[in-house]
């Protein structure tokens, strides 16, 4: 798609030739603009005297569709999350907006906020009126590249799908918290919208990258996570600051980084899916071609599982599971999976971009994976305990199942809030799972993966020391 620039004088010369296919996307002063095919552009001629094609890289908000439209209106509902593309003031007005309409089952929390100084807003879809500490946490984010902006679109489906069907997500609303991070990144979409279109995959940290290095600043902060950062090498992962995937001056060093690490910290997430976009496939953790996964692999069954929901959209390619698609590491998933165990995936959407009309239809191709997903948390079988003291109160305990190999020193341990140790599992046979802690007589357990939502309770005992 083009963006081509229309002088007044010759605005109804060009909806009389276009015959008001193409609608005026931007409006200014002096011109007005509007988004086009190459194959319409050719077909009507243009440009021509008073209709010129723009050749500069303007800020999204040009080519977005109706962004001045949207920026005026008040939010009257769940229908507005559906009309266009978002920047940072669209996703915290609708957040707003979403929270104050359905206060018994969202609230949005700022969780954190960037090098100059954004907030990074997400939205808490549970049943506000039950106890958040007896739940378990998923979480779906977009736009840690925020020149992604359908991957927004994704996070916006779950919300909009979860509260207009209130019914079919009672149990899950009231048995989980389903954490929604629609821009991960937003200084990134500040430079997108409003500055360049070339811009967003990159934070855009001020002071960071050569001086002549404007339209290219900062970190990329799918780069940044402190699990195998930067041992991969290649080229998709740089320590050039000028680069692409430039992955920050030092392990975890963004601040859209550690809001989203003191996220999991604080919510220990049973499973996630971060959106990016667009080479239509499922990453599987681990991601690196040299680290194996847990045996047994529930991420890669799940994963393969996940996959095969989707109808691909792109008529020369497959949607299918990879591990990954380049030499990748200091990415969201993998330290999800590492630090947690989170069942973390990467969904590389269908398209990039695409006309806002379009959207839609990508969202339906989708809407099952995140559906299996949480499904699979409620339903599936699963490792879950409870572990406190004598007195009741949660400890973070250390646990062993006996069935689970690791091959990279991962360590799983309780949720220090509320004791819950969460773990799916992709068959019933009998373990035994060892719960520990300094200070305290460890206990052995016998255990099979259930169904139940009930946790097996473990109380640890003062040693005696």
């Amino acid at each position: 798609m083009l963006l081509v620039r229309i002088d007044p004088g010759h605005l109804g010369e060009f909806k009389e030739k276009t015959e008001g296919k193409y609608p005026i996307s931007y409006q200014e002063t002096d011109f007005y603009y509007s988004v086009m095919s190459r194959e319409d552009i050719e077909k009507f001629r243009f440009p021509s005297p008073g209709i010129t094609i723009v050749k500069q890289y303007f800020p999204f908000k040009y080519y977005s569709g109706n962004y001045q439209d949207l920026i005026k209106e008040q939010f009257t509902g769940l229908d507005d999350l559906k009309k266009g593309y978002k920047d940072n003031i669209l996703n915290i007005h609708y957040l707003l907006g979403v929270a104050s309409r359905y206060p018994e089952r969202a609230r949005m929390e700022v969780i954190g906020k960037t090098a100059r100084g954004r907030e990074i807003p997400a939205l808490l879809l549970t049943n506000t009126n039950l106890s958040n500490e007896e739940k378990i946490s998923v979480l779906f984010n977009c736009a840690h590249h925020a020149n992604e902006v359908i991957s927004i679109e994704h996070c916006y489906d779950i919300i909009y799908s979860v509260l207009s069907e209130p019914k079919r997500y009672e149990e899950i609303l009231n048995k989980m918290k389903i954490w929604v991070v629609p821009i991960v990144n937003p200084d990134g979409a500040r430079h997108f919208w409003h500055v360049s279109n070339l811009m967003g995959r990159k934070n855009g940290h001020p002071g960071i990258g050569p001086v002549n290095d404007k339209l290219n600043p900062g970190v990329d902060i799918n780069r940044n996570y402190p699990f195998f950062w930067g041992k991969t090498g290649g080229g998709y992962s740089s320590s050039n600051p000028s680069n692409y995937f430039y992955r920050g001056p030092s392990a975890g060093s963004e601040p859209e980084t550690k809001a989203m690490m003191d996220l999991a910290d604080r919510e220990r997430f049973a499973a996630s899916i971060s959106y990016h976009a667009y080479a239509n496939c499922l990453l599987i953790p681990y991601s690196i071609d040299s680290l194996n996964n847990p045996e047994p692999d529930m991420a890669g069954e799940l994963g393969r599982k996940i996959a095969a929901s989707v109808v691909s959209l792109n008529p020369e390619k497959e949607f299918e599971p990879k591990k990954n698609i380049y030499p990748i590491d200091g990415v969201d998933q993998d330290y999800l999976y590492f630090t947690h165990g989170t069942l973390a995936y990467l969904l590389e959407t269908t398209h990039l971009n695409p006309a806002y009309g379009e959207v839609e239809k990508v969202n339906v191709s989708l809407r099952e994976t995140w559906n299996i997903l949480l499904n699979e948390v409620l339903e599936g079988r699963k490792i879950f305990l409870k572990v406190t003291d004598e007195f009741g109160i949660p400890l973070e305990a250390k646990i062993e199942i006996e069935r689970v190999k690791y091959f990279h020193e991962e360590i799983r341990v309780s949720n220090p809030v509320n004791g819950f140790f969460f773990q799916l599992f992709p068959d019933r046979k009998e373990t035994k799972i060892k719960i520990s802690k300094k200070g305290y007589e460890s206990v052995e357990i016998w255990s099979r993966p259930r169904r139940n939502w009930e946790p097996l309770k473990i109380i640890l005992k003062k040693s005696g020391i």
